[in-house]
């Protein structure tokens, strides 16, 4: 699942670029403006990838949406916590 999705991001990115950039070559041809129109439309196509990836992501977190810790977890982290806490403490009360 991993890899598709970021193939699918590569697609994403790359596509609306090299559409541009061919585009961009095309226009500046066809009107002489050589290399305005492959510049803006390389743009173009860089937001449209961003667009596009901003999507992709908004879409992979509505499907696989983060699910609270348990409260076993929450516990746990509370404990490390705690045991971090003591022998910090212990290190203030050596240097005094």
């Amino acid at each position: 699942m991993n890899a598709a999705i970021l193939g699918q991001v590569g697609f994403t990115i790359a596509v609306p670029i090299a559409l541009g950039a061919w585009l961009g070559l095309k226009l500046d041809a066809a009107l002489g403006t050589s290399p305005w129109g492959l510049l803006g439309l390389i743009f173009v196509g860089m937001a449209a990838a961003g667009g596009g990836v901003a999507l992709l992501i908004k879409r992979y977190t509505e499907e696989n949406p983060v699910t609270p810790s348990t409260e076993r977890a929450r516990e746990a982290g509370r404990r490390w916590q705690a045991e971090i806490d003591e022998e910090q403490r212990r290190r203030d009360e050596g240097r005094s």
